[in-house]
């Protein structure tokens, strides 16, 4: 085989490749089934071509389909390499015991988030009898303007860094109190470095506080956040949140300091 020829060779394979993941990207929360022309519309691709990507992906177990209804729905492949990827992270090793903690002294829920784009994915979520109504499931992401893990991780991020998020997100009031106006979103993440911990009433959802702390690598860099939920009522007492808000602070860099992070 020629240069020429091995080298358009592996030019192709690598656009197929892009195509398989880039199809494979278009399954999530909001659209967990979909049909072959749903995707090809999404995409601007052709029809056939989705068609055979969808195929081999099926073939591999990353997918699943509907014989009765043609739909395509995420296959236990992709749950097993979640797992894979959860059970060799770090952050996810390190706050998964400290956040059962959190939860079961204090009757909280507890969450472990990452960044992603503009966004927070949840990696997880830890709950007790008298939190069940605020499970997340793993994998769910909010936006990181609104959420208590989002503005505390954006609060020790760079400037510009922050900036590319906050324009890039775009920006809608999920709930009355939900802050869209960037100087109010970048006076908050002030005082959240400030204080050392975010928190919301009533922003991402109704009647629902968070408090939150990131948690940073060696590198000084904030690579994911944790944070406790309960009503809002809860958390609006002083007293209950200055006693959470250090014990969150004190998991947080606990975690911190297992990925390598020492304070200055």
């Amino acid at each position: 085989m020629s240069q020429r020829t091995e080298g358009s060779h592996k030019g192709s394979n690598a656009k197929s490749v892009s195509k398989t993941l880039e199809i494979l990207s278009t399954f999530n929360e909001l659209a967990p089934e979909q049909r072959t022309s749903d995707i090809a519309t999404k995409l601007h691709m052709n029809i056939s071509t989705v068609s055979r990507h969808l195929n081999t992906m099926l073939d591999w177990g990353f997918l699943m389909r509907d014989e009765e209804t043609g739909r395509y729905s995420l296959g236990y492949e992709v749950v097993a390499l979640a797992g894979a990827a959860l059970h060799n992270n770090d952050v996810y090793r390190h706050a998964y015991p400290e956040l059962q903690q959190l939860s079961y002294k204090y009757g909280v829920h507890s969450h472990m988030g990452v960044p992603r784009a503009v966004d927070v994915v949840h990696l997880i979520s830890i709950c007790c009898e008298s939190t069940m109504e605020l499970l997340i499931p793993m994998g769910h992401c909010h936006p990181m303007y609104c959420s208590a893990m989002g503005r505390a991780m954006l609060a020790y991020m760079p400037q510009t860094e922050v900036q590319k998020v906050l324009k890039a997100s775009e920006l809608q009031k999920l709930t009355p109190e939900t802050k869209i106006d960037l100087r109010e979103i970048n006076q908050e993440l002030i005082h959240t470095r400030q204080k050392g911990y975010c928190i919301l009433f009533d922003e991402l959802a109704e009647s629902k506080s968070s408090l939150a702390a990131p948690i940073f690598d060696r590198n000084r860099n904030p690579v994911a956040a944790i944070s406790v939920s309960a009503s809002a009522q809860s958390l609006s007492q002083p007293q209950r949140e200055r006693e959470l808000a250090k014990s969150v602070m004190t998991a947080a860099g606990k975690i911190s300091g297992k990925l390598g992070y020492y304070p200055k």
